[in-house]
């Protein structure tokens, strides 16, 4: 049976939840899935392929989804590998209509504000992933912020319009991405290495 592990850096739990749901799906199309925090990967032999996500700050992946990456290039880079963005916040000040959602994510590739976006197209570089998606996030004001950077965001006067808050992840394209995922991981042959 085909193994896939889902990994997310997660720091609030939205990503988290992404990538159960698309550990669940991958399980119930026939896929062996284990869904996994980026501090908790093991790299271990018989894994075939690798969904790989994290929460979007300011523009930035999560430093535990970027360690992933860049610790594990080779590996990555001999395997099938989807990544996925969590962020920004539908309604936000940062999402743009009509902009891709990438750039919307983690910035232009080029210029002021690129840096997160810069890093991580380095490692897409190494590691040749299939595809790169971006799902909306989720915010709760309840929960406490857990970095400074945090903290001053929502202490600034426009905080609500540029932190709306609710849960804006669409769980079916969410689905449909991860049966894309299954489809593919069924048609192609395992990796050797």
């Amino acid at each position: 049976m085909t193994k896939v592990l889902v990994i997310h850096a997660s720091r609030h739990g939205g990503t988290k939840g992404i990538a159960e749901r698309i550990g669940e799906v991958l399980r119930n199309e026939g896929i062996e899935a284990a869904v996994v925090g980026a501090s908790d990967a093991n790299w271990v032999v018989g894994i075939d392929a690798f969904v790989v996500g994290s929460g979007v700050y300011m523009g930035q992946w999560l430093s535990e989804g970027i360690e992933v990456l860049r610790q594990n290039q080779m590996t990555l880079s001999r395997h099938p590998v989807w990544l996925f963005s969590s962020g920004p916040l539908r309604g936000s000040a940062t999402a743009k209509a009509g902009v891709d959602p990438v750039e919307n994510a983690l910035g232009p590739s080029d210029g002021p504000g690129s840096r997160g976006r810069k890093q991580l197209d380095a490692l897409v570089a190494a590691i040749g992933p299939r595809d790169h998606r971006v799902f909306d996030g989720a915010f709760d004001p309840t929960d406490p912020p857990k970095v400074l950077s945090e903290r001053l965001v929502r202490w600034l006067p426009a905080a609500k319009s540029v932190l709306p808050a609710g849960d804006f992840r669409d769980w079916g394209a969410i689905e449909d991405w991860a049966r894309e995922i299954a489809a593919a991981v069924a048609r192609s042959p395992v990796p050797v290495g």
